[in-house]
């Protein structure tokens, strides 16, 4: 019996003979192709920074304390969403309340997160994270309002959403361009629209939250102009990207559009 998958990688010639050439560089860590690839998805999100990281889960809790998420700050996201949210809020230490989901989309809409509030009383809220379930975007703006209203952080769990678009005064917008939200973070599993093999991305538009990401991402190294001499004021990890992950992705997202098309004929089947 042939088992039928919901997603699996496309790899061709093209993506292997740019990881072969990557290989072969000079650097194969924190190297020119992270650099490029970070740069060509600003490019493509139309945002103005891009952090490159391990996984979308790491991407994640790097999103979290970027907005310097601490422990007992109240987060609120959707019962329905994979655990990855959930586990990096958790890990730092926050109240997390669970919104309930539409029955159709299976996402959290506007009424379900006030309902949550109300029925929580829930004075002061950290961050809010939304989840495209599928891929599609919805209710972008209104969410947004929210943010102002509320004032809590917004954060785009768009790991399902890469190459998305929403409406907005008659333009469609890209999902990552953070036009509308704080931060928005991308997985590049391979069941997702692109993949690196692992990996994923944060974007934003907010300066001083991408230095503290890109900082995190290093283990939170603050180099001074001799290499050797650095200072390190907060705990944290090692989430960078390869060089090799980041040479298959550039040559994936020339790809995009057949990808999106692909997955667009199966929706339309469904």
């Amino acid at each position: 019996m042939n088992k039928i998958t919901y997603n699996k990688q496309y790899i061709d010639n093209k993506d292997v003979k740019i990881v072969v050439e990557a290989l072969k560089s000079k650097h194969i860590t924190s190297g020119s192709y992270v650099y490029s690839f970070e740069k060509k998805i600003c490019k493509y999100l139309k945002v103005k920074h891009a952090i490159s990281c391990v996984n979308g889960t790491a991407g994640l809790d790097l999103a979290f304390r970027g907005i310097n998420l601490l422990p007992r700050d109240n987060v609120i996201m959707p019962v329905v969403n994979f655990i990855a949210s959930y586990s990096m809020a958790k890990k730092i230490g926050a109240n997390i309340f669970l919104a309930d989901v539409d029955a159709e989309t299976g996402q959290m809409t506007p009424d379900t997160l006030i309902d949550c509030i109300n029925k929580n009383k829930i004075k002061k809220i950290k961050a809010v994270v939304t989840m495209y379930l599928g891929g599609y975007a919805e209710n972008v703006i209104n969410f947004y309002k929210l943010k102002k209203k509320y004032k809590f952080f917004l954060i785009e769990d768009a790991c399902h959403a890469f190459g998305a678009k929403y409406q907005y005064n008659s333009k469609k917008v890209m999902v990552g361009s953070c036009k509308h939200s704080d931060i928005s973070v991308f997985s590049f599993h391979p069941v997702k629209t692109i993949t690196t093999a692992e990996g994923g991305i944060i974007t934003t538009d907010d300066k001083l939250i991408a230095s503290k990401i890109k900082l995190m991402k290093s283990h939170n190294i603050i180099r001074s102009k001799k290499y050797w001499d650095y200072d390190i004021k907060k705990i944290s990890a090692n989430y960078r990207l390869s060089d090799l992950n980041c040479a298959l992705g550039i040559s994936q997202l020339q790809k995009i559009n057949m990808f999106l098309q692909n997955r667009k004929k199966a929706y339309l089947r469904y």
